[in-house]
């Protein structure tokens, strides 16, 4: 095998491992596919990307990134970290007078998604093609 052949079945055999990682631990048969199905597609779009360098002649780490890419990544981190920390200052302050324990525990997942939709939002907007 040469080229991406060599990551295509790496990545098949990483995908069908976290698809048995599922049906171990409890979960439906048909989940543990459809997660193993869906890392695979996710492992079949990512050199098609743009995301990624792809070299294919480094055989099973044929996905790299450049600086460019890393830079991308770490300004959406940081906008995610600034909006994570702004909700939670928010909810401390609105909570803050009742006390620490009257703090409902759903808000605080919602604090969490908020940052990832941030983080996603942040990471499409400056990857954008100019």
């Amino acid at each position: 095998m040469k080229g991406m052949q060599v990551y295509y079945v790496s990545r098949a055999v990483i995908s069908a491992a976290f698809g048995a990682l599922f049906i171990v631990s409890g979960s439906p048969w048909w989940q543990g596919a459809l997660v193993g199905g869906l890392a695979f597609l996710w492992f079949l779009y990512a050199p098609r990307s743009g995301r990624y360098t792809v070299s294919p002649q480094n055989g099973v780490t044929a996905l790299g990134r450049d600086e460019r890419a890393q830079g991308i990544t770490h300004q959406a981190a940081s906008a995610a970290f600034v909006a994570v920390m702004l909700v939670l200052m928010g909810i401390c302050l609105y909570f803050g007078s009742v006390g620490a324990e009257a703090v409902p525990l759903h808000l605080l997942n919602w604090a969490m998604i908020a940052g990832a939709l941030v983080y996603v939002a942040g990471d499409l907007w400056l990857r954008r093609r100019v």
